[in-house]
C-alpha cells in the first residue's frame, strides 16, 4: 500500500492532522479531501481551506454544501469523482457517519472505480431511522471493505448491521504527547470541563457535585459554548458557585493545549441517555497526555479511554463525583493517576500510536507493506 485518500470535514483545522502526518512519516502518500468552506457554528466563523502540501500530507479542498452541521454534508459530485480518478488511491477512508450524504457519495464513487473503501464511525447508540434512511445506511456499510469504529459500542452497532464486515476499534484522532508537560501551581484544586454546552454533556451534574464540596478549595474552568450555557450559568448562581466558575467560551482546537497547565483535574461528566452516549472522549486522551488527572462517567466511550489511568464514576451521580473530587484534592492521590494517564496516552492515543494501528488494519484489509 502506498497511496491513501482520506475524506472528512474533521481535518479542516491543521491541529487535527497529527494522525495524517504520522501516516505520511511511515512512507504513505496521504491526501485528505476536506470541504472548501466550512461554517463553524460553535466559534461563529467561516473557515476557507486552500490546497497545500505539508509534512507529506496533501490537503485538497472540495466544493461542498452543508446546513451548519456534518449530518447534512454533501460534496460536489464532479470534483469528488475527479479527485478519486486522479489519485487512484490504494484505499479510500471516509470519516463521516454512514447516514451522512457525503459518506454515501464517497463509497458509491469508490465502488464505481473499483477502489476499496473504509468508513470511520463514532455512532455508538442505535437511533431509529426512517425505512429509506436505514436502507441507505445499510447499503453503504455493505459496500465497504472494512470499518473503523471509535469505540467498542460503535463497533458492536456496525457488526450488528453487517455481521461479516471487518471492524477495527481505533480512535479517529491522535493526541500530541509533549516531552515535558507543563504544570503550574494552583491555589486549591483546579478543575476543568471541556465540551459543547448541551444537556447531554452533564455539566449540571458537575455543578451539583461541586456544590457538595463548597467547603473545600477549588475553582472550575468551563471551556465551550452552546445552547445550554444560560441555564448552566443560572444553575451555578442558584448553587452559590458563580464566583468560583469561569466560563471561557469555545476555543479553536489549536488553542486548547494552552489550557492544560492551568488544570489539576479534567472532568467529563456526560450523561448516558437512550439516544446518546459520549462518542469519543478525545479531550480525555488529550488531558492524559499532559498529565492532567481525568474523571469521567461510566457511559459511552469514556471508560474505554480512561482504563485504569483515571477515575470513572456512575453517570448522573453528583455524590459519587463530589467524593472523587475530594479524594483528588490531595496531590499524592492525583500524581500516580496523572503519570499512568500519560503512559496510556503515549501507548494508545498518540498520533504515532493511532497511525500505526490504522495502518495495520488497512494492511489486513488490502495487503501491502
Amino acid at each position: 500500500m502506498h497511496r491513501v485518500l482520506i475524506i472528512s470535514h474533521t481535518y479542516i483545522p491543521p491541529s487535527n492532522r497529527g494522525k495524517l502526518r504520522a501516516l505520511a512519516a511511515r512512507g504513505l502518500d496521504v491526501t485528505v479531501g476536506v470541504p472548501q468552506r466550512w461554517r463553524d457554528t460553535v466559534l461563529g466563523r467561516t473557515l476557507e481551506v486552500a490546497w497545500e502540501r505539508q509534512n507529506g500530507v496533501e490537503v485538497f479542498p472540495l466544493p461542498a454544501r452543508h446546513h451548519g452541521d456534518a449530518a447534512t454534508l454533501t460534496f460536489g459530485g464532479r470534483a469528488l469523482h475527479a479527485l478519486l480518478r486522479d489519485k487512484r488511491p490504494d484505499l479510500i477512508q471516509v470519516e463521516e457517519e454512514p447516514t451522512v450524504p457525503a459518506a454515501r457519495q464517497v463509497v458509491r464513487a469508490a465502488r464505481q472505480l473499483k477502489l476499496p473503501a473504509v468508513l470511520f464511525t463514532h455512532q455508538n447508540v442505535a437511533v431509529p431511522l426512517p425505512w429509506l434512511g436505514g436502507w441507505r445506511r445499510n447499503r453503504t456499510l455493505r459496500r465497504l471493505r472494512g470499518a473503523i469504529a471509535g469505540s467498542e459500542g460503535a463497533a458492536a452497532l456496525v457488526r450488528g448491521l453487517v455481521p461479516g464486515l471487518r471492524v477495527g476499534v481505533i480512535p479517529q484522532l491522535g493526541v500530541h504527547v509533549p516531552t515535558e508537560p507543563q504544570h503550574e501551581y494552583h491555589d486549591g484544586l483546579a478543575i476543568g470541563c471541556v465540551g459543547r454546552l448541551v444537556p447531554e454533556k452533564g455539566i449540571d451534574t458537575l455543578l451539583q457535585a461541586l456544590a457538595e464540596n463548597r467547603a473545600h478549595r477549588w475553582h472550575l474552568t468551563v471551556v465551550g459554548d452552546g445552547p445550554d450555557r444560560e441555564r448552566l450559568e443560572r444553575l451555578a448562581s442558584d448553587l452559590r458557585l458563580a464566583a468560583r466558575v469561569r466560563w471561557s467560551g469555545a476555543l479553536p482546537p489549536e488553542e486548547v493545549p494552552k489550557l492544560w497547565p492551568e488544570l489539576d483535574v479534567l472532568v467529563l461528566p456526560a450523561h448516558d441517555l437512550p439516544t446518546w452516549a459520549e462518542p469519543a472522549a478525545h479531550v480525555v486522551a488529550e488531558a492524559m497526555a499532559h498529565e492532567v488527572t481525568v474523571v469521567g462517567t461510566s457511559g459511552g466511550a469514556t471508560p474505554e479511554v480512561i482504563g485504569d489511568a483515571g477515575v470513572v464514576v456512575p453517570g448522573d451521580d453528583p455524590l459519587a463525583l463530589s467524593a472523587a473530587l475530594r479524594r483528588l484534592a490531595a496531590a499524592d492521590q492525583r500524581r500516580p493517576l496523572a503519570q499512568a494517564g500519560r503512559a496510556r496516552a503515549m501507548q494508545l492515543f498518540s498520533d504515532d500510536a493511532v497511525a500505526e494501528r490504522t495502518l495495520a488494519f488497512w494492511k489486513e484489509l488490502v495487503g501491502g507493506t
